[in-house]
């Protein structure tokens, strides 16, 4: 019985909000490519080669996968080579994508720009990345835990130990409410201490945001357009949703545009409201030139200098060193290895928007790529890689040591669950199926699997624990106090993976709903079966008769809501989270509850099943087991949060 997973599964589709199973057309309407003037230098041959490389890539993914629109920006060695636009900025068509005019949602690529004035304020002496984050605070407090106090260096690793809260996306971006009372109504348990897991954290960034706020006595927004946006220069970015953006700019903002019907329409965009610091920004391809010309000039770039030298290469530097061989966060971006090349990055999505950023000092090197789609996220993922490669070509930079084989794969192997997720709430049956499986391959390797994509991994010398697959990507297992493997590392960084116990393991989940739902079935199967025979049984077993075709029925009807409540996320509109939860799930937990009395009422049955029944002894075992099938799934009803629990 695989509803559980179903359901589990859907919120993936739930964030990008892709509605509809339709292909993209082929090839891809086409609209004019606007390239910004570069007066001040005229590009090398090995520029114009890049920028051609780039065109080629774009351009035949755009019509392999009908991506309507797309952004991108490049530089090198302090200078912009170029930024420009491919395709079109709406659905009907019409406009089209210039990068130096036109605005794309970036997404989490705002968090950039928290750990940039966190980084302001430490630089003026206003900030300490270790103290303890309430002596900052006002309006909010975060609650002791485990022993220690959160820290700067904790919201910058996403290590603070919060569970995921999807209360972040609830908030309409004309809502009055302030992030100081949003944060209070939304704050996540604390789930691990401060510093041992990664989980990545919307919630926590914008925490960071609040204490910008605080530690600087202005709004976040007006400390970015002031300390930030205005002395470098980026005038066409801006921290408003569409539905505030400023006059000048709502005109020049790219539509979010999907594949329905036929043909494009405009997407509903995704809203957070209060939360907008962890998200909400949009910019062009020029301006985001100028902000990666920033940080990869240390920084400064041009005649302005936001950061001293040291803040900026402590920023660049892990505040943490339990993954060194691996990828992790240095001070809020996300870091690690391209072909012996160190990267710092971070990515982005919204309902309509996919973006990324790649900085490499190495190469001297930054690209900014986004589209106004989320058919598809390859282009936006792998663009910076190949472009990598293809300056590194002729290169001399080492590549990865040679790899060993894997010994005592055994203590790696078993299934390892999301820390990204809700602990207590109801969200937590949405992580049910993000996972990551890990088994011994053939060739003394190991066999890790994620997402239905599978790898193998061998063994990265002299970094224990620490393994890597042909593609480059690293992962990294801890142990516990004992010394046991308990927890993996994945290659973005920003993520990590527990064994489960057996109270979280999904798969008994799923085992405890198939066997409910299979006894339902022999039950209905029974009753059918004996209808117009003469009844021998006593009163009792009359009563339990009906019982048991009662909560079989529910059993189907639990069921029932629950694929139907995968349907209702799976289509659902960004405007739907902002009317969450749906009612199916309202239903779903109304008959969770149901099935709870029941198994309690068929648990305190069964004695009398065995001695009041009349029954046969065959169908007294069958009750006893439908009564234990009932129990186990009332049991895992309550540890998955779908019963005596809230929603988000």
């Amino acid at each position: 019985m695989r509803s559980v997973s179903i359901v589990c599964a859907v919120l993936a589709a739930l964030f990008s909000s892709i509605a509809g199973a339709q292909e993209p057309p082929d090839p891809a309407p086409t609209t004019p490519v606007d390239t910004v003037s570069l007066p001040a230098f005229e590009p090398t041959r090995e520029e114009a080669v890049l920028e051609g490389y780039v065109d080629g890539v774009v351009r035949a993914h755009m019509r392999a996968h009908g991506t309507p629109g797309v952004a991108v920006s490049v530089v090198m060695d302090g200078r912009l080579v170029f930024a420009k636009g491919y395709g079109a900025a709406d659905a009907a068509l019409q406009r089209p994508v210039t990068g130096d005019g036109t605005l794309f949602r970036i997404g989490s690529v705002s968090k950039t720009f928290i750990w940039t004035s966190v980084m302001l304020l430490r630089d003026r002496g206003l900030l300490d990345l270790d103290t303890d984050v309430n002596e900052y605070l006002e309006g909010v407090q975060i609650p002791d835990a485990f022993g220690g106090p959160i820290t700067m260096n904790h919201l910058m690793a996403h290590r603070a130990g919060f569970e995921d809260t999807f209360s972040v996306f609830t908030y309409r971006d004309d809502s009055n409410e302030t992030l100081a009372e949003a944060l209070n109504d939304t704050m996540p348990k604390r789930v691990y201490p401060a510093g041992a897991r990664t989980s990545y954290s919307n919630w926590g960034s914008a925490l960071a945001a609040k204490i910008v706020e605080d530690v600087s006595g202005v709004s976040f927004e007006d400390f970015l357009m002031k300390e930030i946006l205005m002395p470098i220069e980026m005038a066409n970015t801006t921290l408003k949703g569409p539905s505030t953006i400023q006059a000048n700019l709502k005109s020049n903002l790219a539509e979010g545009v999907k594949f329905s019907g036929g043909a494009y329409a405009a997407d509903e965009y995704m809203q957070i409201g209060p939360f907008a610091p962890a998200g909400a920004m949009a910019s062009t391809a020029e301006d985001m030139a100028q902000w990666m010309l920033l940080h990869l000039g240390g920084g400064a770039t041009g005649n302005t200098r936001l950061l001293s030298p040291q803040s900026h290469e402590l920023m660049w530097s892990r505040a943490f060193s339990d993954r060194e061989a691996g990828s992790d966060l240095a001070h809020g971006f996300m870091t690690g290895f391209h072909r012996g090349v160190e990267t710092f990055s971070h990515g982005g999505a919204t309902s309509t928007f996919y973006t990324n950023m790649v900085l490499v000092p190495d190469l001297s090197l930054g690209l900014f790529i986004s589209q106004n789609a989320t058919t598809d996220r390859t282009l936006v993922s792998d663009l910076p890689a190949l472009v990598m490669d293809h300056l590194l070509a002729e290169t001399s930079i080492a590549e990865s040591p040679a790899l060993n084989d894997v010994e005592s794969p055994g203590e790696y192997t078993g299934q390892y669950f999301a820390n990204r997720r809700s602990f207590t709430q109801f969200e937590k049956l949405f992580s049910a199926s993000d996972l990551v499986t890990v088994a011994p391959g053939q060739n003394n390797d190991l066999i890790i699997t994620r997402n239905g994509n599978a790898y193998s991994y061998k063994s990265v010398p002299e970094a224990s624990g620490t393994f890597e697959n042909l593609r480059g990507e690293r992962v990294v297992f801890g142990r516990d106090q004992s010394g046991k493997v308990s927890h993996i590392s994945d290659a973005s960084g920003v993520h990590s993976f527990d064994r489960p116990g057996i109270f979280n393991n999904s798969s008994v989940f799923n085992f405890a709903l198939g066997a409910a739902f299979l006894f339902s079935v022999t039950t209905m199967l029974g009753a059918w079966r004996r209808q117009g025979r003469p009844s021998c049984h006593k009163a009792v077993g009359v009563w339990l008769n009906r019982a048991d075709i009662i909560i079989a029925m529910c059993v189907f009807i639990f069921a029932g809501l629950g694929v139907a409540t995968a349907a209702t996320l799976v289509t659902a509109s960004a405007s739907a989270l902002l009317e969450y939860p749906p009612v199916t799930i309202v239903a779903l937990r109304v008959f969770g509850l149901i099935l709870f009395v029941m198994a309690l009422g068929l648990l305190i049955s069964a004695p009398l099943a065995w001695t009041r029944s009349g029954w046969s002894a065959w169908r007294k075992a069958h009750h006893t087991i439908f009564a234990l099938s009932m129990v186990v799934l009332a049991i895992m009803l309550v540890a998955w949060r779908v019963i005596f629990s809230a929603t988000a």
